[in-house]
């Protein structure tokens, strides 16, 4: 029906003759009293027609009460009523007022669908946003490749270019979900000191590549399960790792494969083992 009211309504309105572009647009009416047919002037903007005007009488135009507008010159019997607040999930461009209908969009983050604002899609790891929503059209998202990654679940983030390693360090290859892993471990030193640092490098690497809510947690319990040490009970697993890996440098990297084995983390297993080889004296 509102539509329906809209529609009539907007027939009533006319724009200002070309002839005289200062003239008071008009419309026929038919004089209440004579029956005769009269020219009436059309009511301006933030008004409407309070009463038509006769042979004798000119139209009397009453200004729209609050949240009530007539954006063109018209000769309605009563202005439209404007829009709903906006909702929590847009904001308003336009306010309310006697000439303008209340106009609310899609907050930042949201879409318009089928006068709907819903959230943007969120991009899963392994793939970034390739075009951009705004408040009219969702997100596209689209997966990593070549030398791409994306490490996030982001509504805004792109891939990103995999990281270039110094000349003197090991490039381990990044995937579409994390990116290349720059390593200082000289993989074929007897060193004890490069032997801690190949340990530091290999818990950093784990880090890096677990799932921060899932596998961390599983290789947390599994790790605190095989120390003796009560104390450890209330460690962080970086905190952990430095204990049992990096500080034992004669077998730090073999309780790290034995954990990651334990916790069923084999192909993250492989690519240490693979990277950080086990040194024998």
């Amino acid at each position: 029906m509102f539509l329906l009211y809209v529609a009539v309504f907007l027939t009533t309105l006319s724009t200002v003759p070309c002839s005289s572009q200062h003239s008071t647009p008009t419309y026929p009416w038919e004089d209440a009293d004579t029956g005769e047919a009269v020219t009436c002037e059309k009511c301006p903007p933030g008004t409407y027609v309070g009463s038509h005007c006769s042979k004798h009488e000119r139209t009397v135009c009453r200004p729209c009460t609050e949240s009530q507008y007539t954006e063109y010159w018209n000769y309605v019997e009563e202005c439209l009523l404007c829009d709903y607040p906006c909702s929590e999930v847009q904001e308003e461009v336009h306010g309310c007022n006697g000439t303008h209908n209340r106009v609310c969009r899609c907050k930042e983050g949201y879409y318009n669908t089928l006068d709907f604002c819903l959230k943007h899609s969120v991009c899963s790891p392994g793939e970034g946003v390739k075009i951009a929503g705004t408040w009219e059209r969702d997100v596209v998202c689209a997966p990593c490749e070549g030398c791409f990654f994306s490490n996030v679940s982001s509504s805004v983030a792109a891939c990103q270019q995999h990281s270039v390693c110094g000349a003197h360090q090991t490039a381990i290859p990044g995937t579409s979900t994390h990116d290349t892993f720059c390593s200082s471990c000289k993989i074929n030193s007897l060193d004890q000191q490069d032997v801690k640092v190949c340990s530091q490098e290999a818990v950093r690497f784990v880090l890096a590549r677990l799932n921060p809510e899932r596998q961390s947690a599983r290789l947390l319990r599994v790790l605190k399960r095989a120390s003796v040490q009560s104390g450890h009970s209330r460690l962080l697993l970086p905190e952990l790792l430095d204990l049992l890996v990096v500080q034992n440098n004669t077998s730090g990297l073999n309780v790290l494969l034995d954990g990651l084995d334990r916790a069923r983390l084999h192909r993250l297993r492989e690519t240490v083992s693979k990277w950080f080889p086990v040194q024998s004296k």
